[in-house]
Order: structure tokens, then C-alpha cells, then sequence
């Protein structure tokens, strides 16, 4: 022994204790890009766009048609009920506001479905 007793050595001391470096990993080649296929009719013009993606865009446009109906409305009534209670006209200003709100909405809906059958129309 070299002099030292085992409770003053730490675990860092001691060479045997000590784990071994591991070796690095090596670098490796990026997987060769495989072109998508090309699969159409004679003749048929090449789509930039997969079909999918444009009924997702679609499907995607009709559904914030509900959202449309809904917020509006509940904000116009919220915004109403607010001044409500800041001028003390209770009931008038928060009807008002929600009129407003679902003429917004029904106006963003008629809006949401021109724009779905612009799109369709572009499409064919």
C-alpha cells in the first residue's frame, strides 16, 4: 500500500476505477435521395400539387365555418355587455353587439365558401 488508508481515497484517485473513453461514432453517408415516381397518362399535364393536399385545404376551410357562426356573436355579446355596465344601458348595447356578431358571421361564412369553390374551379 502506499500509505493512505481506503476512506481518503476517491473513487476519481484510483486509475483502475476510472471508465474507460468511449471510442466516437462514425460519421455516417446520407441516404441517397430517391426521386418520387412520375405516374400519369400520356398526355396529362404534370400536377404541382397532390389532389389530397387541395381536399385537405378544403376540408380545412370548412371547418372554421363553425368557428365563424360562433365567436363573433359571443364577442359582439361580450363587447355589448361590457359598455353595458360602462354607460348603464343594460340590455341595448349588448343585442346590438350581438347582431353585429352573427351578420360578421354569416358574412365570414359566405366569405369561407366562395373562397371553397374558387378553389374547386381552379382545380378542374
Amino acid at each position: 500500500m502506499s500509505g493512505s488508508s481506503p476512506s481518503e481515497r476517491t473513487p476519481d484517485s484510483d486509475p483502475e476505477e476510472q471508465e474507460p473513453e468511449l471510442p466516437k461514432a462514425p460519421k455516417l453517408p446520407r441516404p441517397p435521395e430517391i426521386p418520387a415516381p412520375d405516374i400519369r397518362l400520356p398526355g396529362e399535364p404534370r400536377r404541382t400539387e397532390a389532389p389530397i393536399n387541395k381536399g385537405m385545404r378544403a376540408m380545412a376551410l370548412a371547418s372554421t365555418i363553425g368557428l365563424s357562426l360562433v365567436i363573433p356573436p359571443v364577442l359582439g355579446y361580450f363587447a355589448g355587455r361590457w359598455l353595458d355596465g360602462r354607460f348603464g344601458t343594460e340590455p341595448v348595447i349588448s343585442m346590438i353587439g350581438l347582431v353585429v356578431g352573427i351578420v360578421l358571421g354569416f358574412m365570414e361564412m359566405v366569405h369561407i365558401l366562395h373562397q371553397i369553390e374558387r378553389e374547386e374551379r381552379q382545380q378542374k
